[in-house]
């Protein structure tokens, strides 16, 4: 059963990261990589999730195939196996660059959106987001766009989190363009 579930969620994957590859602009991409992961129902170890890590590509690239892997360990699986702990309906989640008019962009959009200081994550490695932890509990529940601020030196990180990974790569598109309408 669980290789039927692995194997309609990398086809989810797959379709999404499709999606966002072609329709996001390519400064929304953080430089070491987007990545999707999408967790199976009541997931509790990375084994459980499914990610995959991604650059924009000119259409020169038409022969991309994303790799969508199992049991890999990152910021984002954990991300998404903490939030299954707050709200088990949120599967998936993405990593995108900051923006200034993200914020603005989220607000427009009736997306809930959670600032959380860099410094109330506590240093070292652990299965636990601090950063979903502390936002799910401020708001009692799983952010849309979860904002972690750092000092200014290291880039902000941002995730969006959603049901399913279309649902995901829909609203990264609108709020690409969004973005996009804002600064032309």
């Amino acid at each position: 059963m669980n290789v039927v579930l692995k194997e309609k969620i990398r086809l989810e994957i797959l379709g999404a990261v499709n999606q966002i590859i072609n329709g996001i602009a390519p400064e929304l991409f953080p430089g070491e990589g987007m990545e999707l992961v999408c967790a199976l129902p009541g997931a509790r170890t990375p084994d459980d999730v499914g990610s995959c890590i991604f650059f924009p590509h000119s259409s020169e690239t038409e022969k991309f195939t994303p790799i969508i892997k199992f049991n890999h360990s990152s910021l984002m699986v954990s991300g998404i196996l903490t939030a299954l702990r707050f709200s088990p309906d949120i599967l998936c989640a993405c990593s995108i660059s900051y923006s200034e008019k993200l914020k603005q962009v989220a607000d427009d959009m009736l997306l809930e959106l959670c600032i959380c200081p860099a410094e109330k994550t506590p240093p070292g490695i652990t299965t636990m987001d601090w950063a979903v932890a502390f936002c799910s509990e401020q708001n009692f529940g799983v952010p849309d766009v979860l904002l972690i601020e750092t000092d200014g030196i290291i880039p902000t990180h941002v995730r969006l989190f959603g049901e399913k990974p279309g649902l995901v790569a829909t609203n990264l598109i609108k709020i690409s363009h969004r973005i996009i309408d804002a600064t032309h």
